[in-house]
């Protein structure tokens, strides 16, 4: 599951949320017998107006980009998935075309990587980011 959204206001918008409440229902995502979700991928790709930087204690934001995302990394354990580190875009009113097309084109090798090649999430999860893990992985 890629939850997949602007970020605004620290948070997702309502209609995710909505579609979170609606589809992850106990008894079919979660809950003794909720098992339909059991050892999928998630993780989220989000873009926001503030730098990576600002997402820091004692900085503009107060606190990093995962921590805000904590609700989504507890919605895929209380499913039982697997959450790994998300994708993100920031500064994204300052980005020229060229960096807006090499953003695309990492959340493109992100995507083929997930679903074609073999990889160990343990490892992933080590990353802030998974853009850092592309970084890294090349």
């Amino acid at each position: 599951i890629v939850w997949h959204f602007p970020f605004y206001t620290y948070s997702a918008p309502a209609l995710l949320k909505q579609w979170m409440d609606v589809v992850l229902e106990y008894g079919w995502a979660h809950g003794s017998t909720g098992n339909a979700l059991k050892d999928k991928i998630a993780f989220v790709v989000l873009t926001a107006g503030g730098t990576r930087e600002s997402y820091a204690a004692n900085q503009h934001n107060q606190f990093t980009l995962c921590e805000f995302l904590r609700p989504f990394e507890q919605a895929a354990n209380l499913c039982k998935m697997i959450y790994l580190p998300p994708f993100a875009v920031h500064g994204t009113h300052m980005l020229t075309d060229q960096q807006l097309a090499a953003y695309a084109n990492a959340y493109r090798r992100l995507l083929r990587k997930l679903t074609t090649a073999e990889y160990d999430t343990a490892s992933i999860s080590r990353f802030e980011y998974l853009n850092d893990w592309l970084s890294n992985k090349g």
